[in-house]
């Protein structure tokens, strides 16, 4: 069965009229330096994967009460070869590691929670906020609502020189929404925004990260944030339960127009 990508009520077919008409050589948005761009999926490449039906090799996409049956998810040019590597390496090493159990990293999973085992904190931060900040300077219509302002070139600077910060500069917490108590990685979310607090949240894998640009306390309980301990808490929650997610599926699956 194929997998779901939710995206908001945006005009999601035209987006490709600014976005890939982009001239192939141009400034690569994270080193700045001039070269031929490649076609950068926003949502990374091995995650769309998970989404796809191993016969069709497509996904269903949900948006503005339509099902639409597609191959790829969003991308345009907007890094250059060695940025695109640099980026593939840490997803790489995410995707392998969490999803696969792979690099040492082990996964016990309890009556509320998983608990994952000796990660890279720096790889780690680094693949995430590489996400949240490709959907910031693309021009895609259904990242609109994702402005980073002035840490976007401070997030831009981190992942070029690698360097993650200390875990409560733009933490990372995340949770496991269960579909009939089962986690279910064919699930990708384009993100809410929580302008109050600063914090973006999407799925990727079945996983919901929540992402902060508020430095500090963000999130109530520091037990959940990733950290550079290498263990990360990530609770166990019914996914209709997820606020967002339960009112995107009841506009979605309403009956009114």
């Amino acid at each position: 069965m194929a997998g779901v990508t939710l995206l908001p009520d945006v005009r999601v077919a035209e987006r490709a009229v600014t976005a890939m008409n982009k001239p192939k050589n141009a400034l690569c948005r994270l080193c700045r330096t001039s070269s031929e761009l490649c076609e950068s999926h926003i949502f990374p490449r091995s995650f769309i994967k998970l989404v796809r039906d191993e016969d069709t090799n497509k996904f269903y996409q949900m948006h503005d009460k339509v099902d639409n049956l597609i191959q790829d998810g969003p991308k345009e040019r907007l890094l250059c070869g060695e940025c695109e590597q640099k980026i593939s390496r840490y997803e790489k090493y995410f995707k392998e590691g969490v999803h696969l159990s792979r690099h040492g990293i082990g996964i016990v999973q309890a009556r509320d929670s998983a608990v994952i085992r000796n990660l890279d904190y720096s790889k780690a931060k680094l693949f995430l906020l590489s996400i949240i900040w490709r959907m910031s300077v693309c021009c895609l219509p259904q990242f609109e609502s994702i402005s980073l302002r002035e840490s976007e070139d401070v997030i831009r600077r981190m992942v070029m020189e690698e360097d993650p910060g200390e875990s409560r500069m733009f933490p990372i917490c995340a949770l496991i929404p269960l579909i009939d108590g089962k986690v279910e990685e064919c699930v990708l979310c384009t993100p809410s925004v929580s302008k109050h607090n600063e914090v973006y949240a999407f799925i990727i894998g079945g996983i919901l990260y929540f992402v902060s640009v508020r430095h500090g306390n963000a999130f109530p309980d520091p037990m959940y944030l990733l950290n550079e301990s290498g263990t990360w808490v990530m609770p166990l929650v019914d996914f209709h339960k997820v606020p967002f997610l339960g009112e995107f599926l009841a506009r979605h699956f309403s009956s009114g127009g």
